[in-house]
């Protein structure tokens, strides 16, 4: 998950990351919030009922998660 954050905070002009795990599936929300995802909202895409979490750029001034540079994130061979 590390890699791929990085990945995806690569480009300069991306400010955050948005995941929406099935609300049914409680251990990637566990996950998630382990990597300093925080809840933003429930949605539902056609029939699936997601929760949808957001990560702000660590680096940013309009980050509230100014620790989320420094949280370790279970990494792929460690799942929760």
């Amino acid at each position: 998950m590390q890699h791929a954050l990085h990945r995806c905070f690569a480009a300069p002009e991306v400010t955050a990351v948005l995941i929406d795990p099935l609300i049914s599936n409680t251990r990637a929300h566990r996950f998630y919030a382990r990597c300093v995802f925080r809840f933003l909202q429930y949605r539902q895409f056609g029939d699936d009922k997601c929760k949808v979490y957001i990560l702000k750029r660590p680096d940013s001034p309009s980050s509230i998660w100014p620790n989320a540079a420094t949280q370790s994130c279970p990494s792929a061979e460690n799942p929760p």
